[in-house]
């Protein structure tokens, strides 16, 4: 049974025991401030992480969200005498830029300020996809009349006063080309 201290866990079972991917793993690492421990089989966190790692994943499902996980609470900690006691672990990671790291500071502000790019272009991007995949049949009929509204606008039909009209013009140039022609026998 994996609950012992001594257990290493590796990547793989932790993304399958929390069904997640290896992207979301190494998110929620970095949320944390988890290092994995290596050793000749690769990286693994200890029961402690994990135990962290699986806090995490029920806020999550609690909360839809990371933000606002304070942190795992009380883990058992299995003592030589066999007997489990209760320690408390406060999740407080560190953080960079501190009044003397600027550069810390400032990356710090740059990463969040991505994440906010990210959340905010998120909906765009998805308006975008499901705009390319629609098609005229998927509008609304507000949509489709407003379409067609812009279809006629660009390519108008011709109407009957604007045939009229253009016939009129035809009459006027080619009577004022006969005049032309009377003036020139005449002179």
């Amino acid at each position: 049974m994996k609950t012992e201290l001594s257990t290493k866990w590796r990547p793989d079972e932790i993304c399958e025991k929390l069904s997640i991917g290896s992207s979301t793993y190494y998110n929620r690492l970095k949320h944390l401030g988890i290092e994995a421990s290596k050793d000749a089989d690769g990286p693994y966190l200890n029961a402690e992480q994990m135990k962290l790692m699986e806090d995490l994943s029920e806020h999550i499902k609690a909360t839809g969200k990371m933000q606002g996980f304070g942190g795992g609470g009380q883990l058992a900690i299995s003592e030589s005498s066999g007997l489990a006691s209760e320690l408390d672990i406060p999740v407080q990671p560190e953080i960079p830029g501190s009044d003397e790291d600027e550069e810390g500071r400032n990356r710090l502000i740059w990463e969040a300020g991505e994440l906010k790019v990210q959340q905010e272009a998120a909906v765009d991007l998805l308006k975008l996809h499901l705009a390319a995949q629609m098609t005229e049949e998927d509008l609304f009929d507000e949509q489709r009349a407003k379409l067609q509204a812009i279809r006629n606008a660009a390519n108008p039909k011709p109407n009957a006063a604007a045939a009229q009209a253009q016939q009129l013009l035809q009459r006027h140039r080619q009577n004022q080309g006969k005049n032309q022609q009377i003036n020139q026998e005449t002179k």
